[in-house]
């Protein structure tokens, strides 16, 4: 699958390789490094802005209250809130940088649906056989099964899903917990599912 970055993110990251997309994604957003994606042709969807949205906010509002704290405790503690308080505002700003960089990949040869850091599904061009608007609520955020319907998976940060992409032949997904499926459908998020449905068949009119 050509064009894809090198900071790919598995199936199923492990803990500790979601502090380093995190950490490389904020660095790289920072810096603002052009994404490897863009070369080649490839075609970029971005998601989850309703997550980043919520994200930044929460982060600003604990940059506030970390303010507000910090003026009110002994001098010689301060250190050691300000060290408390900039771990979860990283994160925040971690998972908003990772989202932002790692967005949809459509190729010529390939599809990558993607979360950010929780995970992200590849499929070959030709196993893509239709996408369709829906809009659906499934619980949870990354890689999950979707309640009711066999053989289908999401993966999105949040809860709302925009687009619905049919498979044949189904792509094996890692699940975790819930173990290897073979996915025939696959629902996720998109700033723009016009696009990503302009993208996946030309034909459509969206």
């Amino acid at each position: 699958m050509s064009g894809l970055s090198e900071e790919r993110v598995p199936l199923r990251p492990s803990g500790s390789r979601i502090v380093r997309i995190l950490a490389r994604s904020l660095a790289g957003w920072i810096r603002r490094r052009p994404l490897e994606e863009a070369r080649g042709g490839n075609q970029l969807v971005a998601h989850s802005s309703e997550v980043r949205q919520l994200l930044v906010i929460l982060a600003g509002m604990e940059i506030i209250l970390a303010f507000f704290v910090s003026a009110m405790i002994p001098p010689v503690l301060r250190p050691f809130h300000v060290a408390f308080e900039v771990l979860p505002v990283l994160t925040a700003f971690g998972a908003v940088a990772a989202m932002v960089r790692h967005p949809h990949v459509v190729s010529s040869s390939s599809v990558v649906l993607r979360t950010g850091f929780s995970g992200e599904v590849a499929v070959p061009r030709t196993s893509v056989r239709s996408a369709t608007r829906t809009m659906q609520t499934i619980e949870g955020r990354g890689l999950r099964p979707v309640p009711g319907e066999a053989g289908a998976v999401a993966c999105s940060n949040g809860s709302m899903v925009g687009v619905r992409i049919h498979l044949d032949p189904p792509t094996a997904v890692d699940l975790g917990e819930a173990g290897v499926v073979q996915a025939s459908a696959v629902y996720v998020s998109a700033d723009d599912p016009g696009a990503l449905l302009r993208l996946i068949d030309p034909s459509q009119r969206v």
